[in-house]
């Protein structure tokens, strides 16, 4: 089947990129929320559980690459986001169903949000705490939220979806 202009590949492409702006938007607006009412101190929501606190993340999820030096972690990090928001445009343009279109939107928004922190400041800004007693979860984002849920779908999609009709 080939993909004409203004076929249905594109109607998918735009509903993927119009997801990943949205999230993008929603993750920047957070972010900047969170560095103003966060700079002074936490905010503790459900006591012993879920608190806001405001974390400059330097290196990639669960601390990865923390010690690599900072201009190369930059740039490392920063050309891993580049070329996975590149592959993720190029699933778009041949996703075959609404599963797919969504995960994917889901990670373009979460990377691009994720590369405009690390260009901008050097750092991913992060602010929900998940903790329980001596347990804690590393403090994330609004995008790491949205590649989660897209990852969590492209899995869904291509092991339990992959042989139905589109959705």
């Amino acid at each position: 089947m080939s993909a004409a202009p203004g076929g249905w590949w594109s109607l998918r492409l735009g509903a993927g990129l119009l997801l990943g702006a949205v999230v993008f938007g929603l993750d920047q607006w957070s972010k900047e929320i969170a560095s103003l009412e966060l700079a002074r101190q936490g905010i503790t929501l459900l006591p012993g559980f879920f608190d806001l606190v405001l974390v400059h993340n330097v290196g990639a999820a669960f601390g990865l690459f923390t010690e690599m030096q900072a201009d190369y972690r930059v740039y490392f990090l920063s050309g891993v986001a580049v070329v996975a928001s590149v592959v993720i445009l190029t699933m778009l343009r041949t996703a075959r169903s609404g599963v797919l279109v969504t995960g994917l939107g889901l990670l373009l928004g979460g990377a691009l949000g994720n590369l405009s922190d690390r260009i901008r400041f050097g750092w991913v800004v992060d602010f929900l705490y998940f903790h329980w007693h001596d347990l804690s979860f590393p403090v994330f984002n609004l995008a790491d939220c949205a590649i989660s849920a897209g990852v969590g779908l492209l899995l869904l999609d291509q092991l339990i979806l992959s042989d139905s009709s589109d959705l």
